[in-house]
């Protein structure tokens, strides 16, 4: 049994699976995650679900400006709150999806985290879609089939459209692969940490409005977008056909066929049609 594991078995504390709570403890990989943040004097830092505080105490340690600490068990926060009631700590006792719609923090911003992965999507689309301040980078520990699938390539059947948003609003890369036995309790997947750098949201559409257009091209995935994303939109046969010829798109293609320019042209004309 490893030290993590004895010490919370000692402190009566036991690991609630309705959190997706499987605590981090080899610090080489901490190591490695800390460097992949590439973290400076200037960030604010935000960790979700710190737990019992592996990753904690190296972002304490780091140059970083302002840490929040982002954490929903009882126990956990109160163990959290005395171990880094520190000047440049916030702790905050919430549900991180309730948190990042309020969450305002001064620029650069990065998220740091090993993520619950129960809630690992949603704070992923949370982050970039309703956040007021909008990340500059994410370092995130992900199930490792979450994360192959937010980088799948273009023509890849595993592409969703949460991996066309990603692509399109940033660069991302599995940083680190982490086997499964580098937990407690051990999961019964292996995990990856993914890297999204260089976020910049697009200039004519909104997210929200990228993510309707997305998931109306992937909500069938084997239709042709023919039928799935101008079908939902019940675009008129003559502005198909315009479309296709101005932007050079196959509309018998499947959504995970089209690339990141292809999406980001329907979606700026499909604004300008009034139907996002």
């Amino acid at each position: 049994m490893s030290t993590a594991a004895k010490g919370s078995l000692e402190g009566g504390f036991v690991a609630k699976k309705s959190f997706g709570q499987n605590f981090l403890h080899n610090e080489k990989i901490i190591d490695k995650i800390i460097q992949t943040g590439e973290i400076s004097e200037n960030d604010a830092i935000l960790e979700i679900g710190p737990g019992h505080g592996a990753l904690t105490k190296k972002l304490v340690l780091s140059p970083a400006r302002e840490i929040i600490l982002c954490e929903k068990d009882d126990f956990l926060f109160e163990e959290i709150k005395k171990k880094y009631d520190l000047k440049k700590t916030k702790v905050i006792h919430q549900d991180a999806l309730t948190l990042i719609p309020s969450l305002i923090v001064r620029k650069p911003f990065k998220v740091i985290s090993n993520l619950p992965y129960n809630i690992s999507s949603p704070v992923i689309i949370s982050l970039l879609s309703v956040c007021p301040t909008t990340p500059d980078k994410m370092v995130l520990m992900l199930q490792k089939e979450v994360a192959q699938r937010l980088i799948a390539p273009v023509g890849d059947s595993n592409r969703g459209w949460l991996t066309a948003l990603v692509e399109m609003v940033c660069e991302a890369r599995i940083a680190i692969d982490v086997s499964r036995y580098n937990f407690t309790p051990v999961p019964k997947v292996e995990s990856s940490v993914l890297e999204m750098k260089n976020i910049v949201m697009p200039r004519d559409f909104s997210v929200k409005q990228a993510i309707r257009v997305l998931k109306a091209g992937f909500v069938s995935k084997r239709k042709k977008i023919k039928n799935s994303l101008f079908g939902f939109f019940k675009v008129p046969q003559e502005k198909v056909t315009s479309l296709s010829d101005k932007y050079k798109i196959d509309i018998n293609l499947r959504a995970e066929d089209l690339t990141k320019e292809n999406w980001i042209d329907l979606i700026r004309e499909f604004k300008d049609l009034g139907l996002i």
